[in-house]
């Protein structure tokens, strides 16, 4: 019986099962989505640390591909603040600038995967572009199962060097040709931006218009996937004889805490928690208080 009452206490703290119409489908609460550079608690890691939630699972370098676990694919690392550009936009409080494996400490070469941003790319087609697809997991929990029927939203903000293009559940993992055409299978961008490392870009990804919402982006009850394409053109249009590494990178924040589900935001997990354990304690003494037997 205690179990029974602390559960229906955090279910009924999450607006589940107390008058919330239940659809095939129905998103309920969004769990991982993490900032760039911090850990899985949300805390601010060191410089050079490899970053637990983003991954870059694909690059195009020279013309060649990688994926798995290779020169440039594998954990995203965290900018050190001595090797971070000067030209880029400041980390906030609670994010940082992330870049793929095998960035350097210098374009003459330096050190690998210690913090610094340097890596090839130069132009947006030919041997010598390159593109990086950064990756994060998160969880949809609601009812059901499939596409997600009811309206989700959720905001991002972003700067990357030098171009970005999102994509939300594609068909297929991005990938890139020489002509720097990007592949997903037919699923169109959600957002992109240029001459991205200086400033910030907001926007919303999200599955209805109603209620001024944006529709740019398919979501399903169960794991999803958001992809960031970084392309690390060195501001060098078409192709580029330059084999020169120069610096690269992504931020991201306000994915975890600009969440709405059919209008009504989110709180973070930090603010649910507590009430609900709160309401489940104050359920329990009341119960108790009752004289009603324990349970056996």
């Amino acid at each position: 019986m205690i179990r029974f009452l602390l559960r229906f206490s955090l279910l009924a703290a999450l607006g589940v099962g107390m008058g919330v119409t239940a659809f095939a489908g129905s998103v309920t609460d969004v769990n991982g989505l993490y900032y760039t550079g911090v850990n899985s608690s949300g805390g601010l890691l060191a410089g050079g640390a490899a970053d637990p939630n983003w991954t870059v699972t694909y690059a195009r370098v020279g013309g060649a591909n990688y994926t798995g676990t290779s020169t440039y694919t594998g954990s995203a690392y965290v900018l050190s603040s001595a090797y971070i550009d000067p030209a880029y936009v400041a980390n906030t409080s609670t994010a940082q600038w992330v870049t793929a494996p095998g960035a350097s400490t210098a374009a003459s070469g330096g050190t690998a995967n210690v913090g610094g941003d340097y890596l090839p790319g130069n132009g947006t087609s030919g041997s010598n572009s390159a593109y990086y697809v950064y990756r994060l997991a998160f969880t949809i929990v609601g009812t059901g199962t499939g596409t997600v029927t009811n309206n989700l939203q959720i905001s991002m903000t972003i700067a990357a060097d030098d171009a970005y293009t999102v994509y939300v559940n594609p068909v297929s993992s991005p990938t890139v040709n020489n002509s720097g055409a990007i592949s997903t299978g037919g699923t169109a961008a959600s957002a992109s931006g240029t001459s991205a490392w200086n400033n910030t870009s907001a926007f919303t990804l999200g599955n209805s218009t109603s209620g001024g919402g944006t529709n740019n982006s398919k979501f399903v009850i169960g794991t999803n996937y958001i992809y960031v394409v970084v392309a690390n053109t060195n501001s060098t249009t078409g192709s580029s004889g330059s084999n020169t590494p120069n610096p690269s990178g992504l931020l991201v924040y306000q994915v975890g805490s600009g969440v709405t589900i059919d209008g009504r935001v989110i709180p973070e997990v930090g603010t649910i928690l507590p009430v609900a354990l709160a309401f489940g304690l104050f359920v329990l003494r009341r119960f108790r208080r009752s004289g009603a037997p324990p349970a056996a």
